[in-house]
């Protein structure tokens, strides 16, 4: 509301039409009454998510296709905003009806902890997704002051700011730099066109590392946020750089997200009870539309497809390969061949987060186009930093220690489990524990990037 007023009733529409259409559902025995409400509550939610997130994508991709064949074609966009987490309150909507139609879950009767679910503040903007029988039970259950449950999540607070502000923000400084970024008049400036080579794959490199920990920050400070007040969150992020798979990498990536499109989605498919060409359709189908669901836009289309070919790619090797060639050229250096895999699989996932990054499908084109293209990250950073674009060279390797301290964090927690920031610092002995907080406070006192830099997932 403090943003634009009316946009409250959004929310506001969506909560009392499920509220509404849960119960009447409630008082249905059989699925086949229960099913009319369902779709009243589909259609209601999908229909806003459609009218403000997606109708110019279609309405432009349809006049670019009669435009083609000289039709005449007049339909007029809609210049409205994308409401501040439409797509993730929507789909925590969603499950909660679905959950009821199914019976899964019973039909909250109280309507001010139903709107407390939707609406939970942590993690309204951009999640994690929550499910309605994780978080609703939570809700109603008193929490007296808690000193280590309070710890652990300004434990968890603080390592989110570390990796949001002096991790993300400042790559995001050098992704910027070949990427290109709004000029400020309503325009794009594309400095990709000039660099190419290293500083293309650097930079592409740090954008994956920027998105992991742009997102995975805002979450941790949602899930430390809600710990403080005694809820459990559900983690987003599992060390999702140390996957040795592209199965694996969605295993451990926006993991409610993914568990969501496979329950609501994936499964009601036939998911892998079908044939295997159909399961296959099934993989490539569901990762195109997770890709669809970041933004209307080409780019995002093309970033679920590549994912979803991947899969589909690592299925088939899996069916007729199922002995990979590294284990049988290093059989007794398993960690080389850990090390190979989960290198091979960061660069792989690199490829669709070009067109992630990039502004159209075409420069995403030229972007990669562009990696092949000779040129040394010293020319690259001593012209940007003349003409100001980035950073001195002392600050890209600050930079890359900012990264080595994340990966060690990472790769902590990956030989652990399940283990979680919090749990792993507040066991220890305290001189380690207040080296934590000492250290990482210094961190982001000194090297947060203080520019306004809102969080990427806030635009979707």
């Amino acid at each position: 509301m403090s943003w634009k007023p009316e946009y409250a009733f959004l929310i506001v529409f969506s909560t009392t039409v499920d509220y509404i259409t849960a119960n009447a559902m409630a008082k249905q025995s059989t699925r086949k009454g229960r099913r009319p409400f369902m779709l009243i509550s589909l259609f209601s939610n999908l229909g806003l998510l459609f009218s403000f997130k997606y109708f110019n994508f279609f309405n432009d991709s349809a006049r670019a296709v009669f435009d083609s064949f000289d039709i005449f074609y007049n339909v007029p966009e809609f210049n409205l905003f994308l409401p501040v987490g439409i797509s993730f309150y929507t789909f925590q909507a969603l499950s909660y009806t679905i959950d009821v139609y199914r019976g899964e879950v019973k039909a909250e009767k109280h309507f001010g902890y139903f709107a407390l679910f939707i609406s939970y503040w942590p993690q309204l903007v951009a999640g994690p997704i929550e499910r309605p029988g994780d978080l609703q039970p939570q809700l109603k259950s008193n929490f007296d002051f808690d000193y280590e449950r309070t710890k652990k999540g300004l434990i968890r607070i603080l390592y989110g700011f570390f990796k949001k502000s002096v991790i993300a923000d400042r790559l995001g400084i050098f992704v910027q730099a070949v990427y290109g970024q709004n000029d400020g008049m309503g325009g794009w400036t594309y400095p990709q066109f000039e660099h190419g080579g290293w500083p293309v794959v650097i930079a592409t490199w740090f954008f994956a590392i920027q998105v992991y920990c742009d997102f995975s920050g805002y979450c941790d400070i949602a899930i430390g946020s809600a710990k403080i007040m005694g809820h459990n969150l559900t983690d987003n992020f599992r060390t999702p750089y140390f996957s040795k798979s592209i199965r694996e990498f969605w295993e451990r990536w926006h993991i409610t997200l993914t568990v969501w499109v496979r329950d609501y989605l994936y499964i009601p498919l036939g998911g892998s009870r079908v044939s295997f060409g159909r399961m296959l359709f099934n993989n490539w189908f569901t990762l195109t539309v997770m890709g669809f669901w970041h933004g209307a836009n080409w780019t995002y289309v093309m970033f679920g497809f590549i994912h979803g070919m991947f899969i589909v790619i690592s299925r088939v090797r899996d069916k007729y390969m199922p002995k990979l060639v590294l284990k049988k050229m290093l059989p007794n250096m398993v960690w080389l061949t850990n090390i190979l895999l989960m290198f091979w699989i960061f660069n792989l996932t690199c490829i669709p987060d070009i067109f992630f990054r990039s502004n159209t499908v075409g420069d995403a084109w030229v972007t990669i186009g562009n990696m092949f293209k000779q040129s040394t990250m010293h020319e690259f950073m001593y012209n940007s930093t003349l003409r100001g674009a980035v950073p001195s060279i002392v600050e890209f390797w600050v930079s890359v220690v900012f990264i080595a301290i994340l990966l060690f964090i990472d790769y902590n927690l990956y030989i652990r489990k399940s283990a979680t920031i919090e749990d792993q610092v507040a066991k220890r002995h305290w001189v380690l524990r207040w080296g934590y907080y000492i250290v990482f406070l210094v961190l982001v006192a000194c090297f947060a990037v203080t520019t306004s830099s809102v969080f990427i997932y806030f635009a979707f």
